[in-house]
């Protein structure tokens, strides 16, 4: 078994032309990609549908930036990332369960930087010619300003900075695979579901009946969107 089939569970020989990577798998989300269920490796699961791999890579910027640079040596060339992230603050046309995709990401995953407020933060962007054909198709999702964190705690406490740079969301991998991406000349786009806003509707908390159905459909909405992209 070689070192990448021990990682993802599945043979680089089996990774599709486009990879769609999930930090996290809520139960519907399978199932609504047509996979029955994922070959499990050390640190990512994999799984296949004719025209895409599923790949669980788990949360944070390192698992997901590690999956990006070790996919850049398989038949992988595009990749995209859909995932939840937090709203900064309540907007009219944004709020939970709406569909987001950013335009550009700072890289402010580094908690010790966040910690000693060191905000000199570099910003990576999506492939510009695969968001753009995404977003035509897509017009009920919103273009965003991302932020990728290294610190739940610490972004409570960050609001202010947030508003200076006019960040609208806030995830846990999104710069890695950008930069990961321009690294290798892999075209990366990123589709988030807005699933709590910060100080207000705290990730931490239950989210009422109503917020689940949004959510819900919201992540139905998006498998569909990519799904329909990808063929």
């Amino acid at each position: 078994m070689t070192k990448f089939e021990t990682l993802f569970g599945i043979k680089e020989s089996e990774i599709k032309n486009t990879c769609v990577l999930v930090p996290i798998l809520p139960k519907s989300v399978l199932s609504l990609f047509e996979i029955k269920e994922l070959s499990r490796g050390k640190i990512y699961s994999s799984g296949n549908t004719e025209n895409f791999t599923l790949i669980n890579t788990g949360i944070s910027a390192l698992f997901a930036g590690d999956a990006a640079l070790y996919l850049a040596n398989t038949g992988c060339k595009n990749i995209i990332l859909f995932g939840s992230c937090g709203l900064v603050k309540s907007s009219g046309n944004i709020t939970i369960g709406s569909l987001v995709a950013p335009i550009e990401c700072y890289a402010m995953e580094s908690f010790t930087n966040m910690l000693l407020k060191n905000n000199d933060f570099k910003t990576f962007y999506p492939d510009k010619t695969m968001i753009e054909f995404f977003l035509n198709d897509n017009k009920d999702v919103q273009k965003v300003s991302c932020a990728t964190l290294g610190s739940l705690k610490l972004e409570e406490e960050s609001k202010d900075l947030f508003a200076e740079k006019n960040i609208q969301v806030v995830d846990m991998e999104c710069s890695s695979i950008f930069a990961a991406g321009t690294h290798k000349h892999l075209k990366t786009i990123a589709l988030f579901y807005v699933s709590d806003i910060i100080n207000e509707k705290p990730f931490y908390e239950e989210f009422s009946p109503n917020d689940k159905l949004k959510l819900l459909s919201s992540i139905k909405s998006g498998v569909k969107s990519i799904c329909k992209f990808i063929k």
